[in-house]
C-alpha cells in the first residue's frame, strides 16, 4: 500500500504586516495612511500616551525651573480686567506679594497640568471626535478605536513639546512665554500688550496642531472609509477645530 505524506494546511496569508508600537509612532509622521489603517485594525494607545506624558512632564519641569513666573503673572494679571482692577490701588509692597503668590500658584498648576494634561485631553478629544464622527459622519467605530486614533494623531504636538524643551533651557528666562514656548503659531509674534482675545484666537492656529487635526481626519477615514471619505472627514475635523477656537476666543474677549 502506497503511503502518502500529509501536507499541513497553509496558514492564511496576512494581507498586511502588523506594525509594532515604535513603527506606528514613526509611521504617523512618514506614512500616516498605512499607519492608521493598521491602528484601526488593532487599536492601541498605551505607547503614544506614555510618550506624550513623559515629554509634557519634562517640558513643564523645565518651565517651572527656568521661566520668570513673577513677570509671567504680571502680564497675565494686566490682561485680565477684573484681576488688574483688584490690585491697581494696592501699595507697591502688597502688589509684589500678590505677584509672588500668583507665581507660586502658577508653578503648582504647571505640575498638576504635567500629570493630568495629556490623559485628560486625549479622553475628552476621543469622546468628542467619536460622538461627532458617529453623529455627523455615521462612522461605525467604537471608543477604543477613537481613543487610539486620538493618541497617535496628537504625536506631532508631542514633537512640538519635545522641541520646546531645549528652547526653554537655553532661552532668557524673561523671554519665555510658558503658553507659547515655540514660535509655531501667529500668536508668538504678538506684542505683550496684545489683547488676550487675539492670543486666544491665534494660538490654536499652530503648525503642529493643524498637523494633528489632519491626522485625526486620516484616522477616522481609515476607520470607516465608506462612510467617511477623506474630504468629509477633514471637513468634520476642521469644523470642530474652528468652533472650539471661536468659542474660547469669545470667552477671552468677554473677560478681557
Amino acid at each position: 500500500m502506497a503511503t502518502t505524506t500529509a501536507v499541513p494546511p497553509a496558514a492564511p496569508e496576512q494581507s498586511q504586516a502588523q506594525m509594532g508600537a515604535i513603527s506606528r509612532m514613526i509611521g504617523v509622521f512618514f506614512s500616516p495612511k498605512e499607519t492608521f489603517a493598521d491602528i484601526v485594525r488593532r487599536p492601541s494607545w498605551v505607547a503614544p500616551l506614555i510618550v506624550l506624558f513623559v515629554i509634557w512632564f519634562g517640558l513643564n519641569v523645565a518651565l517651572v525651573q527656568k521661566a520668570d513666573w513673577v513677570e509671567v503673572s504680571k502680564e497675565q494679571i494686566a490682561k485680565n480686567k477684573f484681576a488688574s482692577r483688584a490690585i491697581d490701588n494696592l501699595p507697591d509692597n502688597q502688589k509684589a506679594a500678590v505677584y509672588q503668590q500668583a507665581a507660586g500658584r502658577a508653578k503648582i498648576t504647571r505640575y498638576v497640568r504635567a500629570v493630568i494634561g495629556w490623559p485628560m485631553l486625549l479622553l475628552f478629544a476621543a469622546l468628542i471626535y467619536w460622538g461627532l464622527y458617529r453623529l455627523i459622519g455615521g462612522a461605525r467605530t467604537n471608543f477604543a478605536t477613537s481613543f487610539s486614533i486620538a493618541a497617535f494623531a496628537h504625536l506631532p504636538m508631542g514633537l512640538r513639546e519635545l522641541l520646546a524643551i531645549p528652547v526653554t533651557l537655553f532661552k532668557d528666562p524673561a523671554a519665555i512665554d510658558p503658553e507659547n514656548v515655540l514660535a509655531s503659531n501667529p500668536a508668538a509674534f504678538l506684542g505683550s500688550d496684545a489683547p488676550i482675545w487675539q492670543t486666544a484666537l491665534l494660538t490654536p492656529i499652530d503648525v503642529f496642531g493643524i498637523w494633528a487635526v489632519i491626522l485625526v481626519a486620516l484616522g477616522f477615514s481609515a476607520a470607516d472609509p465608506k462612510k467617511l471619505p477623506l474630504g468629509k472627514s477633514l471637513a468634520i475635523a476642521f469644523g470642530f477645530f474652528v468652533c472650539i477656537d471661536l468659542f474660547f476666543t469669545t470667552i477671552a474677549w468677554i473677560f478681557s
